[in-house]
């Protein structure tokens, strides 16, 4: 995770007062693919040991990530609607 770490420092954005980090260069509007393989790679290397049966994420920004975590883990993605 400190790939993503760093990627956040350099590329991400405060907006508000400190309330709202905007990662859009490469996790929402625009997505960094290779980038989302490795984030789904380090969730299954930190999770190894526990049984995933799916995946839950929010519905729109967490979708890329946990797509890219359950094609690892070899489990569907299911998301939760507002």
């Amino acid at each position: 995770m400190e790939a993503l770490k760093q990627r956040i420092r350099a590329e991400g954005k405060v907006r508000g007062n400190n309330e709202v980090l905007k990662v859009d260069s490469f996790l929402n509007h625009q997505m960094d693919v290779a980038f989302l393989q490795e984030i789904g790679q380090e969730f299954r290397r930190r999770f190894a040991g526990c049984q995933v049966d799916r995946i839950l994420t929010i519905e729109a920004s967490g979708i890329a990530i946990a797509v890219a975590a359950a094609r690892y883990f070899r489990v569907p993605v299911v998301f939760a609607k507002k």
